[in-house]
Order: C-alpha cells, then structure tokens, then sequence
C-alpha cells in the first residue's frame, strides 16, 4: 500500500478545498502541518516564540496563496519552502545569528510493549542521538530533518534549500558521517545499558 501517494492525493484535495475557501479544510491542513512545521522551524530559529509566531505566519501565507501552488512539486515541499522563507525572515527581523539547535526536540517514540529496561535503553539511545545532532551544522541538522523526519526527496529539497541535488546528496553523506562520529564518541563516555 502506498500511503505517500494516498497523502499527496488527500493533500492536493484538502489544498483544493481550502482554495475554494472551505475554513474546515484550511483547519484540517493546519492539524496537518503544524507539529511538522514546528520542528522544522524550532531547528532553523532555536526559539520556541519565533517559531511559533513563523508557523502561524507560515499558515496565514498558505491560506491566502493557495490559488499559486503550481502543483510542480509535492504540496509538502511547497508549505515547508514558504516556513523556510518566513524562518530566515524571522531571523533577519529579530537580527539572530542562527545557531545549532536540538534536530528533533519531540525524538520519543513509545511503544506500548516497551518493559523498564527497554524504555530505559530507549531513553539513553534518544538522549545521545540529541547531543550527537546538537554537534552538527544548522545545514546538516536542516537536510537530515527533510530526508528522515520530512521523507522529501533530494530533488524537492534542492529547490526548497536553491542547492544543486549533489550538494543535498553530500550534506547528508556528510551529516551522517558527523553524527555516527558524534554518537560514537558520547557512547564511549557513556555506554548505553
């Protein structure tokens, strides 16, 4: 079963619906988008209130221009470049240097048949994956959220980030190499159980 298509379909509808000017398809959108854009903004301005403040703007944006999306890439893609836009916006307004930040703030993942030790475990793996992604580059941490977390294709995110597709391919040939440097360095300070 293909859910990525299934979502693109479902998506490219709800958009359809909000540009008839349909505000219950516009709320469903936001559920939608907003923890996703959250995360993804917070790892660009490392600053709860901006972020807040970008996903809303970033909303606003989609529900007055969603007569303009060209429908050339995924609906997805087009919603996190105009966050990006209004991120690096944010930062120039508020005159911030951007820093590196926590990739995935919100990494837990529970499992219902998770025992002590194994919720111990997996609370000592997310610790040290979140250090070892605080070590990298904004760039690294930016692209390594929109190919695993986000599922974009390299190509998508070349025209969001306006980088060639082999410079995304080596920013995460890169990032990965940085972050299994970082975690093997912090697991040998401190063994994981």
């Amino acid at each position: 079963m293909d859910t990525t298509h299934d979502r693109e379909d479902s998506d490219s509808d709800l958009l359809g619906a909000v540009v008839a000017g349909e505000q219950t398809a516009f709320e469903r959108l936001y559920r939608l988008y907003e923890k996703r854009l959250y995360q993804y903004v917070y790892t660009l301005v490392n600053d709860q209130t901006v972020a807040e403040d970008v996903v809303g703007e970033t909303m606003m944006a989609i529900w007055r221009g969603a007569g303009t999306f060209s429908g050339t890439s995924r609906l997805s893609t087009w919603i996190f470049g105009i966050a990006r836009h209004k991120s690096l916006d944010a930062l120039r307004r508020t005159g911030r240097r951007q820093r590196e930040v926590d990739l995935d703030s919100a990494a837990d993942l529970p499992s219902s048949c998770d025992g002590p030790l194994e919720g111990i475990h997996r609370k000592q793996v997310e610790s040290l994956t979140k250090q070892a992604l605080a070590t990298l580059s904004r760039e690294h941490q930016e692209v390594l959220r929109l190919v695993f977390y986000e599922e974009l294709p390299y190509h998508e995110i070349a025209t969001l980030l306006s980088i060639p597709s082999n410079t995304v391919k080596t920013r995460v040939f890169y990032a990965k190499q940085h972050l299994k440097r970082a975690l093997d360095r912090l697991n040998q300070k401190a063994p994981i159980v």
